[in-house]
């Protein structure tokens, strides 16, 4: 085999690793973040986040005001792995990453779930799960 044939084999390869890499690892967190911001931009808000679901969140940094979205879909969870952050599990509803306050994670359901969230900077945290709130 000459020796550009060689370049060219190692080019290829190495491309398709790289590929792989980001099939298998980045690409369910970017396609997370793209419903995220679909959801800030084209979502319409459901109502306002109340004083008592407010201070529940507070430690979170989510104020009083901020505008309810709702999700309704199934719920899935994936492991991103990196060297930092070492590995990071998150949460989806719906295709939107999801966190879920002290209270409403025993409210998943395996099938469809209605949730009512507000949207943070990379995810949006759950306010009400399946008709189930949080408790002040």
């Amino acid at each position: 085999m000459p020796e550009a044939a060689v370049w060219v084999v190692a080019a290829v390869a190495s491309y398709a690793i790289g590929v792989a890499l980001y099939a298998t690892f980045y690409w369910p967190w970017s396609r997370s973040q793209r419903a995220l911001r679909r959801l800030r931009k084209h979502g319409v808000p459901l109502r306002s986040l109340g004083r008592s679901e407010a201070r529940v969140l507070q430690l979170i940094e989510f104020p009083a005001g901020l505008p309810v979205y709702l999700l309704e879909g199934s719920c899935a969870a994936f492991v991103v792995r990196g060297r930092f952050p070492p590995a990071q599990h998150v949460q989806t509803l719906a295709g939107v990453p999801v966190k879920y306050p002290p209270g409403l994670a025993h409210a998943v359901c395996e099938g469809g779930n209605t949730a009512e969230v507000v949207l943070g900077r990379d995810h949006a945290m759950v306010v009400r799960l399946n008709g189930v709130k949080l408790a002040p």
